[in-house]
């Protein structure tokens, strides 16, 4: 007998499948949530993550708040995001 949905266990395999293959690319992941089913990883890294999973991005989405963007993409159905400064529109 199983506690869990039936889905969670295929949720968290590529969960860390996805944590795995950015910290191997030498991405680096700042905060993990389960929950959300999100990476956040390190602004500095995002270039290095575009060049190297440009081919299996996803749903690209930006959303502001205060100071920040956040940037957020779906890679094999994991969310991965990353905070980067709100640019100022010229007047």
């Amino acid at each position: 007998m199983s506690i869990l949905a039936e889905g969670f266990a295929v949720m968290l395999s590529a969960f860390n499948e996805v944590v795995r293959e950015l910290r191997g690319a030498g991405i680096e992941v700042k905060q993990q949530v389960l929950l959300d089913n999100k990476v956040f990883i390190d602004e500095a890294s995002a270039d290095l993550f575009v060049e190297q999973f440009g081919d299996v991005l996803r749903g690209v989405r930006y959303s502001s708040a205060g100071q920040f963007t956040c940037n957020t993409v779906t890679v094999r159905g994991v969310d991965v995001a990353w905070l980067t400064l709100v640019r100022e529109q010229a007047q």
